[in-house]
């Protein structure tokens, strides 16, 4: 679902909070969506349910850097959530189907942990993994542009 908000609303539902723009943690996070990323692709044939959730860590770590490069973090409630709702504010609609993929596996994910019998297909980690890697493209390039005088080196 995309979420039809403000920045303002989230900072009165305390589920945002105001902080510095951290460049060394928005790099550290954004380089490590890369390196979920790759793990996600090497794990594909071995086990579904992790590469799963490492396409699925790859977009909340690029979330948080987008949130970051906003001058935000995530409160304590809802994190996932709140992530989420954030990035949806960044996007915006032209971004509605990317954003309802990247809920519907923070969904699935924690039905994983909390369903263990729950059981996650090749076409549905396959999926997260395209999902994954366009959301994260997307993010990574939107932080490049937001701080063109940085010398942002994501991939390894």
């Amino acid at each position: 679902m995309i979420y039809k908000e403000s920045k303002d609303k989230l900072l009165k539902e305390n589920l945002i909070k105001k902080c510095p723009i951290d460049y060394k943690a928005i790099s550290s996070l954004t380089k490590r969506a890369h390196i979920d990323l790759k793990t996600a692709k090497r794990n594909l044939d071995k086990d579904e349910e992790c590469a799963f959730n490492y396409a699925y860590n790859a977009m909340l770590r690029s979330g948080l850097a987008l949130m970051f490069s906003e001058g935000f973090r995530p409160d304590i409630k809802d994190k996932h959530l709140t992530v989420i709702r954030f990035v949806s504010i960044i996007l915006g609609d032209e971004f509605k189907k990317l954003i309802n993929d990247y809920d519907f596996m923070r969904k699935k994910r924690n039905r994983f942990i909390y369903e263990p019998d729950i059981p996650c297909s090749m076409k549905e980690a396959k999926d997260a993994l395209k999902t994954a890697g366009e959301f994260v493209d997307k993010i990574s390039k939107l932080i490049r542009e937001k701080f063109p005088q940085k010398e942002f080196n994501f991939k390894n």
